[in-house]
């Protein structure tokens, strides 16, 4: 098994507050506002026919088991690029990876409804890659892109633009093995506090993250989804990193960070907050017979400041 710490990333960057004086507040805009045909019997043969060997059982009467891939798409805002020394506010990312059968999923790194960490780790499973072509091709009513091999087995598109994203929608994926189909996700017409989502440096770090609790909430909400809130805390200039914690929950449009994980950071830190709508589902797929797991993610990052 492969194991790694997720939020690891988070000790190589750091984020910047510029301090100058504006009047003017503007918010990161809205997410998302967003057989063959029967043939003549033959004749009635006049003596008893020779036995036939059975028919090969075909695999579509088959029960399907075992789990022969993982398919991602996450879309990623970043309310204040300038903030995370980052370029660009959305980013949009696919990934697709095929092997064989498996009984262990991809997303068992997910906290647990109602529970909070602050050593959030991933466990890969060890599967044995296959190849489905050169190429997948993966297709909505409004939206269609290929993604290519990076491995043996793993597929990938980094280039997918935020209008050509369609939510809610199924997309259709096709291989050279065999084919599936899933259901994208959706993103928030509101997040509060909306503070939390400044553009500039220079206003940024102003949504108050309370040591004694900090609530969150957001809309629309998802019944067939998971939702993780994370806070990473910085030193007030942004310099060092120190540390942060994970919570999960329903997504139902309301979460705690409880006190106990805040209070260890000093009043004035800065935060880095990740609101994260996680979607897993196993779809069927003819490939050797069995199911994908599919992972439809949809993150927004603002900032705030421990009070």
């Amino acid at each position: 098994m492969l194991l790694f710490v997720l939020l690891s990333c988070y000790g190589d960057v750091s984020i910047m507050k510029r301090i100058e004086d504006t009047s003017k507040k503007t918010t990161v805009d809205s997410a998302d506002t967003q057989r063959q045909p029967s043939q003549e019997p033959d004749p009635e043969p006049t003596s008893d026919p020779a036995p036939q060997p059975a028919a090969e059982p075909s695999t579509e009467h088959q029960e399907r088991s075992g789990i022969s891939g993982y398919t991602y798409l996450g879309l990623r805002q970043v309310a204040c690029p300038a903030c995370m020394g980052e370029t660009q506010e959305i980013s949009i990312s696919f990934t697709a990876m095929f092997h064989q059968p498996s009984s262990d999923g991809h997303t068992g790194w997910i906290p647990q409804s109602g529970q909070c960490t602050t050593n959030l780790i991933s466990v890969s499973p060890s599967t044995i890659p296959i190849s489905v072509g050169n190429s997948i091709n993966v297709q909505s009513n409004g939206h269609s892109f290929a993604a290519n091999p990076i491995t043996v087995g793993t597929y990938e598109n980094n280039a997918i633009w935020e209008p050509q994203l369609q939510r809610d929608t199924q997309y259709d994926v096709q291989t050279d093995q065999g084919s599936y189909s899933f259901i994208s996700s959706h993103g928030f017409d509101f997040i509060e506090p909306y503070t939390m989502l400044w553009v500039d440096p220079s206003y940024a770090f102003e949504a108050p993250i309370y040591r004694s609790g900090a609530t969150f909430n957001w809309g629309p909400t998802s019944a067939d989804s998971t939702f993780m809130i994370t806070v990473a805390v910085y030193s007030w200039d942004g310099s060092q990193f120190l540390g942060y914690v994970t919570c999960s929950g329903p997504d139902n449009g309301y979460m705690m960070i409880p006190a106990q994980y805040l209070q260890p950071f000093q009043a004035g830190s800065l935060a880095a907050i990740h609101l994260e709508r996680h979607k897993v589902a196993l779809v069927e797929t003819d490939i050797n017979n069995s199911f994908i797991e599919t992972h439809m993610k949809w993150e927004v990052v603002g900032t705030g400041i421990i009070q």
